[in-house]
């Protein structure tokens, strides 16, 4: 069938002595093995040939669909797997949040991801409790309790990752977050940011290799549940192209919506159609892109890091059926 797919990668991780081994990612090898069982199973395209798919008249019908490489939230890790690509001839697109550059500052999940894998639930709930306290907020529909050997951790880390999506206002929830990364994660580690995400020397080799970047709004919010005015839409949505533009002197042509859901973009995806600021625009939404498919609304594999190459590509493949 006439279309392109699109995988997403979020953490690459080292095969051997990762500092923070409780991160949950694609580890090294395990990438590669990836990356070789792809190519050879589907045609892999560049950022440039999905748009010309999707608002021209490219066509992916050699027996295979075509297939993009994505990566989300500018990681660090993401020098590496742009890397490993070139060695692969393959152009990937790196989605990245402008306030890593502009603010310096890290983006919601991540913040949460470092600081849980290397203190635990119980220290950051604690430091949960403390900004909560700072910002003035009580009441039993923010609590989140853990009892360790009673309670399941992985239910634990799902209610902390929906409370700051979800619960927490936009404005309280990055206000939480960065007094934890201020007061928890920082005071140990000064350099975090060179930690937890790309620079940007890192995104101009990564420019010189040949991929390419969008943006990933400014600072990673659920755009249809934040309810964002017209004037943080107008921040977190438009800006950032702007902002990674200019920065970078590259054009920003693509934009994914941050965790990626329909109850994340629903809506949205209209006024970024309006807008006419982005060619393309990327869910986590699995299914093939055909000519029928929304350029503001586009589907995406999102790789666990349990999946092999065998389950992306039989996956994959039922996603074509």
């Amino acid at each position: 069938m006439n279309g392109f797919l699109t995988v997403c990668y979020h953490y690459i991780r080292p095969s051997v002595n990762d500092p923070f081994p409780r991160l949950l990612g694609t580890r090294e090898d395990v990438f590669r093995e990836h990356v070789a069982a792809l190519r050879e199973a589907f045609q892999v395209i560049s950022l440039p040939e999905a748009i010309e798919f999707s608002h021209g008249n490219a066509s992916f019908e050699q027996g295979k669909p075509g297939l993009l490489f994505t990566f989300d939230d500018g990681l660090s890790d993401h020098y590496t797997a742009a890397r490993i690509l070139s060695e692969y001839s393959i152009r990937g697109v790196f989605f990245i949040p402008a306030s890593i550059f502009e603010d310096n500052l890290p983006i919601n999940p991540v913040i949460i991801h470092y600081t849980l894998a290397h203190y635990g639930i119980g220290k950051f709930l604690q430091a949960y409790q403390d900004a909560l306290r700072s910002r003035g907020i009580a009441g039993k529909e923010h609590a989140i309790t853990f009892t360790k050997g009673v309670d399941d951790p992985m239910q634990t880390i799902s209610k902390i990752k929906s409370t700051f999506k979800y619960k927490l206002s936009h404005g309280n929830a990055r206000a939480i977050l960065l007094f934890i990364y201020r007061n928890l994660f920082e005071k140990d580690f000064p350099n975090a940011m060179e930690i937890m995400h790309l620079n940007r020397g890192h995104i101009k080799e990564m420019l010189d290799m040949g991929h390419h970047i969008g943006s990933h709004t400014h600072s990673h919010p659920s755009i249809a549940s934040a309810h964002l005015s017209d004037e943080d839409f107008k921040r977190e949505v438009l800006y950032p192209k702007e902002y990674m533009e200019s920065t970078f002197g590259t054009k920003v042509n693509a934009f994914s919506y941050p965790f990626g859901e329909e109850q994340d973009y629903a809506g949205s995806d209209e006024l970024v159609h309006k807008s006419g600021a982005y060619q393309l625009a990327f869910t986590v939404d699995r299914f093939l892109n055909t000519r029928e498919v929304s350029p503001s609304r586009l589907g995406r594999y999102a790789v666990y890091s349990t999946d092999s190459a065998e389950k992306i590509i039989q996956d994959l493949r039922g996603m074509i059926k």
